[in-house]
């Protein structure tokens, strides 16, 4: 399950980043695509669900809808894509989110825009969807806080979608610890996200061990090289940026690779995160004196 990403694009990347107040036309749009969908599906053992920002009422969202093709009682996933292949949709895997199959489509104005994912009914990326919007459906102060935030990030970046899904990870990981969709013991799972959200890598394979109490170095394969994440558990730290500066002393350590929106290392509501090229650049840094004032920040 990927922690962070709430609407995070993948079938159709988007290019320029439009965040608009909410449009009570919006489920309307979402029944017209979910009807063309079930046509399309018909005599396939499958729902559709209405996720991600456009599918809260009152909710800031950009105006792409988000849709699951839930399959139901073990239906045959070869037996959909097919047909969804048939009309006009194209697979893309799952473009580096385990539990979940995106598509794209090249021409079809009579529809809403949208982003379209198959997933089985136990997937846990389906958990993640539907709770996270049930979240924010009923919880007003969250919908507005995570709302204001969005905004603020499109206004800051809205030319870079990375660095737009960056700024806002933190209040999504804050609403996930009291929606339930966080444990402490899911650092790996966490860390993937971080790097997916944060840092726009996709994931081949992670392990993560652990230096000492609280502290694990991350090894991640990605199509973009290996990198290593220093991972500090700390449960109810604030979250926000961590400025690093280096003396003449330490100007020989290498800092953090930035986050797509520029932070050298990412605080979050579960711990601080530090991502290098080199496994010698992490444990260099975490021994240095870098580490632990920002640490203690």
């Amino acid at each position: 399950m990927s922690l962070i990403d709430a609407e995070k694009p993948g079938a159709d990347r988007t290019k320029w980043v439009e965040v608009v107040p909410y449009n009570p036309d919006w489920p309307l749009r979402f029944e017209e695509v979910r009807a063309h969908l079930l046509g399309i599906l018909t005599g396939q053992d499958v729902r559709v669900e209405h996720v991600g920002s456009t599918s809260v009422p009152d909710l800031a969202a950009k105006p792409i809808l988000d849709l699951d093709i839930v399959l139901e009682n073990g239906a045959d996933f070869a037996e959909v894509k097919a047909l969804l292949e048939a009309n006009g949709y194209h697979h893309m895997g799952n473009l580096g989110i385990s539990g979940r199959d995106a598509f794209k489509y090249n021409d079809k104005p009579q529809l809403m825009r949208h982003n379209l994912y198959v997933l089985s009914s136990e997937a846990d990326e389906l958990k993640r969807h539907l709770t996270f919007r049930d979240w924010l459906r009923g919880h007003p102060q969250d919908r507005e806080a995570y709302a204001q935030t969005k905004m603020a990030a499109a206004r800051q970046f809205p030319e870079d979608i990375s660095a737009y899904i960056d700024a806002k990870s933190d209040v999504i990981l804050d609403i996930y610890k009291r929606c339930g969709l966080y444990r402490p013991q899911d650092l790996q799972e966490l860390a993937r996200s971080m790097l997916i959200n944060r840092y726009d890598l996709r994931i081949e394979e992670i392990n993560c061990r652990l230096l000492q109490g609280g502290m694990s170095l991350c090894q991640a394969q990605t199509p973009q090289g290996e990198f290593y994440l220093l991972a500090w558990e700390q449960a109810g730290t604030v979250s926000g940026e961590i400025s690093l500066t280096q003396s003449a002393s330490v100007s020989a350590i290498a800092l953090p690779l930035p986050t797509a929106s520029g932070q050298h290392i990412c605080r979050a509501p579960f711990g601080m995160f530090a991502l290098f090229r080199s496994e010698q650049d992490a444990v260099t840094f975490f021994n240095s004196d870098l580490w632990k004032n920002s640490a203690r920040l």
